[in-house]
């Protein structure tokens, strides 16, 4: 994954005139059964020169089951419609909240 070049993974990259890039280096996902929560952290690299082993950890980001579920979803249509060499559209949860994603 990290084959690419900087310029599209690592986080300089501009998509549109005002959304930067932080390619991830992985994931990290604790659950919390007795609360019924996930936790997902996703370490990404913030500059061209930072090394993987220097990646910033980036935020836990805490969510319901369902939530994750819908999440799954979402990604699974955004990378259909990759592999369908379909236009970048947003793809939208249909939850109370919606989450957007590109």
């Amino acid at each position: 994954m990290l084959g690419f070049g900087f310029q599209r993974m690592t986080g300089v990259a501009v998509m549109g005139d005002d959304l930067f890039q932080f390619p991830i280096t992985g994931w990290e996902i604790k659950t919390e059964p007795v609360d019924g929560l996930l936790s997902v952290r996703f370490p990404f690299l913030s500059h061209e020169q930072q090394k993987l082993a220097e990646a910033d950890p980036g935020r836990p980001y805490v969510m319901q089951a369902e939530q994750a579920r819908e999440l799954r979803d979402a990604l699974s249509r955004a990378i259909e419609r990759l592999e369908g060499q379909e236009l970048a559209t947003p793809v939208l949860a249909e939850t109370y909240n919606p989450f957007l994603i590109y």
